[in-house]
């Protein structure tokens, strides 16, 4: 049971990186955590080109962070992300728990965990919720909404 279970993992992972490569949507496919992994990944990078390519465009989208809202992602994205992006290094972010429920065309992704980074020299570790609202809009999937909710760790080093 466990290797069928494994062979069905293995075949909907590649038909979503085969989607990626090839620019086409996937059908009932965990599109969802993908996009939000890619968000991930980019932020990590430090890529907003990567960024842009996984949200609405012309100013379609919403960002809140942490009560705040920061308007739409091209917003968010110049004047709030750039400059936290070249004031801070070495991002990492690390998923406790992530979910993923599909409602026709519209997507929901949560994800838990921790993230760190150094400012001015000093690491820093914070605990993280993230949900992404992810919608398909000509074949395509894209965030429409993200919420990033997070605060610093005051659990010991170890601590779940």
């Amino acid at each position: 049971m466990h290797r069928r279970a494994a062979v069905v993992l293995c075949a909907a992972t590649l038909a979503v990186a085969t989607a990626f490569a090839v620019n086409q949507p996937v059908e009932h496919a965990p599109v969802g955590k993908a996009i939000a992994r890619a968000y991930i990944a980019g932020m990590e990078a430090g890529d907003l080109e990567k960024l842009n390519a996984l949200f609405l465009d012309e100013n379609r989208s919403s960002i809140l962070e942490n009560a705040s809202d920061e308007g739409s992602w091209e917003h968010y994205r110049d004047h709030h992300l750039k400059p936290e992006m070249q004031a801070a290094q070495n991002f990492r972010f690390k998923i406790a728990k992530e979910s993923e429920e599909r409602f026709d065309t519209t997507t929901l992704v949560r994800q838990t965990g921790s993230f760190t980074v150094e400012v001015r020299g000093e690491q820093r570790r914070y605990r993280v919720a993230v949900s992404y609202v992810i919608i398909a809009e000509n074949g395509e999937h894209r965030i429409a909404h993200l919420h990033w909710s997070s605060r610093p760790d005051q659990r010991p080093q170890g601590g779940g």
